[in-house]
C-alpha cells in the first residue's frame, strides 16, 4: 500500500509527497524497534521463531530501501558533486589583473 501511495504522489517535491515519503521512512523503523512486541503472542518453547523473525525484519528492511529510493526519486539525496560544493575549499586565482586610476 506505501509503494503505491507514493507511486501516486509523483516524483515532485512538494507537501504531500515529503509527507509520503516520511511515513515510508518512519513505519519500517518504528517496525523494526518493535519486533519483540510482535512475536510476543507467539513466544512458545515448541515454536522456533527465528525464521518469521527474520522475514519481518528483511521485508521491513526492503520498504526502508524503498523509502530512501524515494528519497533519490525527489533529489533529496546527495548523490552529485554539485550538492557537496559548499564543503570544498576555493578555487586557487590563476589571473591577477591590475592597473587604472589609484583614488586615494
Amino acid at each position: 500500500m506505501m509503494g503505491f501511495m507514493m507511486w501516486m504522489a509523483g516524483s515532485t517535491v512538494h507537501l504531500f509527497s515529503i509527507g509520503i515519503t516520511f511515513s515510508a521512512l518512519w513505519q519500517p523503523i518504528s517496525a523494526l524497534q518493535g519486533v519483540g512486541k510482535v512475536f510476543e503472542p507467539f513466544q512458545d518453547s515448541r515454536i522456533d521463531l527465528l525464521l518469521p523473525k527474520l522475514v519481518y525484519t528483511a521485508l521491513n528492511l526492503a520498504a526502508l530501501l524503498l523509502g530512501v529510493w524515494k528519497l533519490n526519486t525527489l533529489g533529496l539525496l546527495p548523490t552529485h558533486a554539485s550538492d557537496w560544493v559548499s564543503s570544498l575549499p576555493p578555487a586557487p586565482e590563476i589571473e591577477y589583473s591590475g592597473g587604472g586610476i589609484p583614488f586615494a
